[in-house]
């Protein structure tokens, strides 16, 4: 596994990955993978909140798991951290000789994934 500088706009990190598309795909992944889970521990906080206020009304249904899709919102604010080009390169950040990727194909790569991902859990049952 190479290391690989990835930066695009406000994101500059260093990852490991097979190849500069996988670079960037993990870059991606990465950014939008942290804002699901503050969005997701918002949201828990908040459903915490209000079991509080409602305690006398507790109900035991199960809790159910992960969400299937991914949720809309984190997902466009983790992608509105990305300039409309990643930049990949082996020398150092700011450097384009690796590869220099559009965002909207990372992104669709991503999603495509993450659906394969699902799909597989589901199976898993």
């Amino acid at each position: 596994m190479a290391k690989y500088y990835v930066q695009s706009k406000n994101i500059s990190f260093t990852v490991g990955a097979n190849d500069a598309e996988g670079a960037a795909l993990w870059a991606m992944h990465r950014i939008i993978d942290e804002k699901i889970c503050d969005f997701e521990e918002a949201n828990i906080l908040r459903e915490l909140d209000e079991l509080l206020e409602d305690s006398a009304e507790l109900t035991h249904e199960p809790i159910d798991g992960c969400p299937q899709a991914v949720p809309f919102e984190p997902m466009l604010e983790g992608l509105a951290e990305f300039d409309e080009t990643i930049l990949i390169s082996e020398i150092g950040l700011g450097r384009d000789d690796a590869g220099a990727f559009q965002t909207e194909e990372i992104f669709r790569q991503w999603r495509q994934l993450m659906q394969a991902v699902d799909r597989m859990f589901d199976r898993l049952g």
